[in-house]
């Protein structure tokens, strides 16, 4: 019995899956939603270095400098160490890659990743211990895009 309904319930989700799927016709819309976003700009804050967490945030991050977004990710507290140049990282599952590399993926689309000062300076760290691209800036810096009018946040 649970697994027809395991099958029944797979065939129901398949189905609306199709249902949702645009037709060939309509192929140049699905081209035009990948740059939706490049009127929006999104602050992206990371201070959790739990692998997962961080992921889902950069992952995100990414997907919507994909979309054109103007995005910036803000790394504070431990979320820091993800931007190191060297040293071993995980592999975050659902994109298989490190965090190390989603930041470089999000530099190279046109993302910029930022670092608090006051962290960097706790850990007594400097630019040439990150990644490159990456830009260490007081909260000011951070405020002026946080407070922008057309700017969404979200924090992990």
């Amino acid at each position: 019995m649970i697994k027809q309904i395991i099958v029944g319930m797979s065939l129901l989700v398949g189905s609306t899956l199709l249902a949702q799927t645009p037709k060939e016709n309509n192929s140049t819309n699905v081209i035009q939603k990948k740059k939706t976003l490049s009127d929006k700009n999104l602050v992206v804050f990371l201070s959790n270095y739990d692998l997962h967490v961080a992921g889902m945030g950069l992952g995100m991050a990414l997907s919507a400098v994909k979309q054109g977004a103007n995005v910036t990710v803000v790394l504070g507290a431990n979320a820091v160490k993800y931007a190191f140049s060297e040293g071993e990282q995980n592999v975050y599952f659902a994109k298989k890659r490190t965090p190390r590399a989603l930041l470089k993926a999000i530099i190279k689309g046109g993302g910029e990743v930022q670092l608090c000062s006051a962290n960097t300076e706790e850990m007594n760290l400097d630019e040439e211990d990150f990644i490159e691209g990456i830009k260490i800036v007081i909260s000011t810096e951070i405020f002026a895009k946080v407070f922008d009018d057309n700017t969404r946040v979200i924090s992990f």
